[in-house]
């Protein structure tokens, strides 16, 4: 499993930058996702950036009034343009660049444009002018987390990822604990079903919950909840990963995507398998974290990957999801 957070793409096509020619003089985005990454590209070089669709109308493109924009650049049609880039973020089996390849055929812009994708396939075969980065399959982006299929085969936190956590002054395990149940308004609505809601909630809140849930539109088709009768021991820490662990062990279960990245180095360790910290927008690994906590750096990103693992993301595969592939499927 290869996972990249906007971070990683904003750092990745900055990197990469280099092998766009210099000569592109415009961003065309592929929505949606691929605009996410035209927008940054777009920023960093300083130049117009427009979707997929006006650039085949011949809108005027997008530059903002704060950027000093070259004369050359403030195009009054994104026809005007000597070298477009169509970015998409990511490129699999090619699909939505073809679809978008015809349409620029069919309008005789293709001739003039690049095609690119941030991260490609490279087993795979498109038709792709420029790929930035190689990423092997399976992989899932922060931006797209929520709309994948993984979620069937996922334990999911609530607080501090389907919604915010609550303040201290809602956490009184009272009237205002309640009324923050029922009206916190939700951050994610998945498009997938979720296989496993584990929350720190306690099991008298079950009600409140489910009814929460389904009023956003969450679907999920187990929910765990916390025993307990205080909100001293739903606050306790080390309570917390010990029981969202355990679960998270006897599920087959393939991710645990936990809001609280402390949490997340300890559910992974009582697991052995891999966790998503949602707070530092990175995966870890049974492996990576039994080095974190031999090396004292529990709370550092950057720490035990950079000076251990140089391609973590490959590691984290070869480690973690392809075991649990093999014993699922066979090798």
């Amino acid at each position: 499993m290869q996972y990249k957070n906007v971070s990683d793409l904003s750092r990745d096509l900055l990197h990469s930058s280099p092998r766009i020619p210099r000569d592109v003089d415009l961003v065309v985005g592929i929505p949606r996702s691929g605009m996410l990454a035209a927008s940054l590209l777009a920023t960093q070089r300083n130049l117009p950036l427009i979707d997929i669709d006006g650039f085949l109308g011949g809108a005027a493109p997008w530059f903002g009034d704060t950027k000093i924009m070259p004369p050359h650049l403030r195009f009054g049609t994104s026809w005007e343009a000597r070298r477009p880039l169509v970015l998409d973020d990511s490129i699999l089996s090619g699909g939505s660049m073809a679809k978008v390849t015809e349409r620029l055929v069919a309008s005789g812009l293709r001739p003039w444009c690049l095609t690119a994708a941030v991260y490609y396939d490279p087993a795979s075969r498109y038709d792709l002018d420029l790929g930035l980065i190689p990423l092997d399959p399976p992989r899932v982006f922060e931006w797209n987390l929520m709309h994948k299929d993984l979620l069937n085969q996922a334990c999911v936190d609530i607080d501090g990822v389907l919604c915010r956590d609550p303040t201290p002054e809602e956490n009184d395990d009272g009237p205002r604990y309640r009324t923050f149940l029922e009206r916190v308004p939700a951050w994610h609505v998945p498009s997938q079903t979720i296989g496993y809601l584990v929350t720190s909630r306690l099991e008298r809140y079950r009600g409140i919950t489910e009814r929460w849930l389904r009023e956003n539109g969450i679907r999920f088709n187990h929910l765990y909840m916390m025993d307990g009768h205080s909100a001293e021991e739903r606050g306790h820490e080390e309570h917390l990963a010990h029981m969202k662990g355990r679960i998270y062990k006897r599920l087959d279960a393939r991710l645990f995507i936990e809001s609280s990245h402390q949490q997340a180095v300890k559910i992974c360790r009582i697991s052995g398998k891999a966790t998503l910290s949602y707070e530092k927008g990175e995966i870890l690994c049974p492996d990576g974290v039994r080095g974190m906590l031999a090396n004292g750096h529990t709370g550092a990103r950057q720490g035990y990957w950079t000076r251990h693992i140089p391609e973590p993301v490959k590691y984290l595969y070869r480690k973690c999801f392809l075991p649990l592939s093999m014993a699922r499927h066979g090798p």
